[in-house]
């Protein structure tokens, strides 16, 4: 494991550089494990036929909340439902529907160039000292025993479309609230994974937690998920005092982070359209099996939960 020093080196080739990282001994144990059950089985990477399940999508193309937040909902609870506006106003012909889409993709343009602007890159996708990829760099040079996943810089901001459908869940939720104040309390429109050393996990949380705080973001909240048995790992909100967003940080080791880039075709089928009940049980059976093989770092469950009053 490189040193602060080592990765001070490596921010000087350039902030937007994304590192190499090395071989994923623990993921490649965990795939050879799952490719040995039979196809019956339900973490088996293959269907009862013989084919196999969908590839793993990249686990920064949608959001992951952990299990029992409101986010951790099937697609379809919303599923023929008219425009969150036209809804709002009680108003369902085809004009006014046309109005809330671009009202809705305007309010999802401006978050997005907001969110874009924030995390530090210009028009051109260049980087400068100013921006929280950067900070988020300079802040891993301070840990010994961690780095930033495989392809921040690629993966920071969230697709705009995923924006969108985010801000009009919102928008149904609550209703007579102002959309914009809505779409500024999206926490992960740019979110960052940090992995760090199991046998130094719990000691790097609350360093990178207070090397955070140093560096002027205000903590929102702190989600401890090592209880869980369908996700683990630490999910944190941070809100960024140059642009007043707020940001998402995730603390994984890579046991975990490998689990949930496994599991993560699984919660994707859980939140569509096309799954009955019974699948949903299997499928979170699945979730349940692949977390449990993940190792728990000695202290990660007393890691305290943090809401900020107000």
């Amino acid at each position: 494991m490189a040193g602060p020093k080592d990765r001070a080196l490596e921010q000087q080739q350039g902030p937007d550089s994304v590192r190499t990282r090395e071989s994923d001994p623990v993921g490649a144990d965990l795939r050879q494990r799952l490719e040995q059950l039979p196809p019956s089985h339900p973490s088996s990477p293959y269907n009862d036929d013989g084919s196999r399940k969908p590839p793993v999508p990249d686990p920064f193309e949608h959001d992951y909340p952990i299990p029992g937040d409101p986010d951790y909902a099937r697609a379809d609870d919303d599923a023929g439902r008219e425009l969150p506006f036209g809804d709002r106003e009680g108003i369902h012909d085809s004009d006014s529907r046309e109005q809330a889409e671009r009202r809705l993709s305007q309010i999802t343009d401006q978050l997005a160039e907001r969110c874009r602007e924030a995390e530090g890159r210009d028009p051109d996708g260049n980087y400068t000292e100013r921006g929280l990829t950067p900070a988020m760099r300079r802040i891993e040079s301070q840990l010994d025993h961690g780095h930033l996943a495989e392809k921040t810089e690629e993966y920071a901001l969230k697709d705009a479309g995923r924006l969108k459908e985010k801000l009009a869940d919102r928008i149904r939720r609550f209703p007579n609230a102002d959309p914009s104040d809505l779409a500024a309390a999206i926490h992960d429109g740019i979110r960052y994974t940090f992995i760090l050393e199991i046998e130094h996990y719990t000691a790097s949380v609350d360093l990178a937690q207070s090397k955070l705080a140093e560096a002027g973001h205000d903590h929102i909240e702190t989600k401890p998920g090592w209880h869980g048995d369908e996700y683990k790992g630490v999910n944190s909100q941070w809100s960024d005092p140059a642009s007043g967003l707020r940001f998402e940080v995730q603390f994984h080791t890579e046991e975990s982070w490998s689990a949930k880039q496994t599991t993560h075709w699984a919660y994707e089928k859980i939140r569509s359209t096309s799954v009955s009940i019974e699948e949903t049980e299997s499928l979170r059976a699945y979730q349940r099996e692949v977390s449990a093989t993940v190792r728990i770092p000695a202290g990660a469950l007393d890691i305290p939960a943090y809401k900020k009053e107000g």
